[in-house]
């Protein structure tokens, strides 16, 4: 285990500055390691694998934007939760992780915001979300939307915010179908060609053969939807919460895309975002949930 002693010296919960993303592989590994020793003898809550999970996402972000294959990843951490697995649950490394593990858990639950950074775009996760006012739990702002997840009089949903909704009547969530399209889409041919032209940062697009889309379950306007649009006269189109889950299955490279519809189901503007390190920021949001805090996320 010594790899995954090195990452444990980093820092168990998070990746932070050039020094994070260098050594996100073994950051993968020993949190990879951590989990599996969990799995075979039982050591953390569930709170507690949620911050270990946080983490092993992030550095797996991190790991596929440098362009390192999923398989490869995948291989990578084979190796670590072999060997974990294959020690004893009372041996001497085995308690040394946990207790590393739960003393750096007290720290953890108090940091109170974290930034996930991704290739064109951030999410900022804020854990101070038990207020009356509308407010954002999660939220990536692209500069012509922003789309997270929003708490709105203790109602919390997955959300696409924008300044005006012109003659929107209803919005679709658009996703890459990972069953019919087990691959990332990329209509730009390795950068041949350009991205959309409202989103020319995105690369790998959902197809058109192979799309998962959920319509918007609701809408707001007025006071909620000017704080979670930043601006006046914002407007909000709220999605099922169990969308989350679907976000978490995709690939941090890639986008999904908001198309927003006329009274007659015609498609009248599309907007995107980054799905980024979306499913990270969700274990970070999930870790700080207590059996007494009025908030559920679904699990990935």
């Amino acid at each position: 285990m010594r790899r995954a002693y090195h990452a444990m010296a980093l820092g168990l919960f998070g990746l932070t500055g050039a020094a994070g993303a260098q050594n996100a592989d073994l950051i993968f590994g020993e949190r990879t390691a951590a989990l599996a020793m969990d799995a075979h003898c039982a050591l953390f809550t569930d709170r507690q694998r949620a911050a270990l999970d946080a983490a092993r996402l992030q550095a797996r972000g991190v790991l596929l934007r440098s362009g390192i294959s999923p398989a490869q990843i995948r291989n990578y951490g084979a190796e670590f939760a072999d060997e974990a697995r294959e020690l004893a649950c009372d041996s001497e490394t085995v308690r040394a992780m946990q207790a590393r593990v739960l003393a750096a858990f007290d720290g953890y639950l108090r940091v109170p915001n974290m930034t996930f950074p991704g290739t064109a775009f951030s999410w900022f996760a804020d854990r101070q979300i038990l207020t009356d006012a509308p407010v954002w739990a999660l939220v990536q702002d692209t500069g012509r939307v922003r789309a997270g997840i929003s708490r709105v009089g203790g109602d919390i949903r997955f959300t696409v915010a924008l300044p005006g909704g012109g003659d929107y009547i209803s919005a679709i969530l658009v996703m890459r179908n990972t069953e019919r399209a087990p691959d990332l889409y990329d209509p730009t041919m390795n950068g041949m060609f350009a991205g959309p032209s409202n989103a020319a940062w995105a690369r790998w697009t959902p197809p058109e053969y192979a799309r998962r889309m959920v319509w918007a379950s609701d809408q707001i306007s007025g006071a909620a939807a000017d704080a979670l649009a930043g601006v006046t006269q914002g407007h909000a189109f709220r999605f099922p919460l169990s969308v989350v889950q679907q976000l978490d299955a995709l690939d941090p490279r890639e986008t999904a895309r908001i198309d927003f519809m006329d009274r007659n189901g015609d498609r009248m503007a599309s907007e995107y975002f980054e799905i980024g390190d979306f499913a990270a920021a969700v274990a970070f949001l999930r870790a700080a949930i207590d059996e007494n805090t009025p908030i559920e996320l679904p699990e990935s």
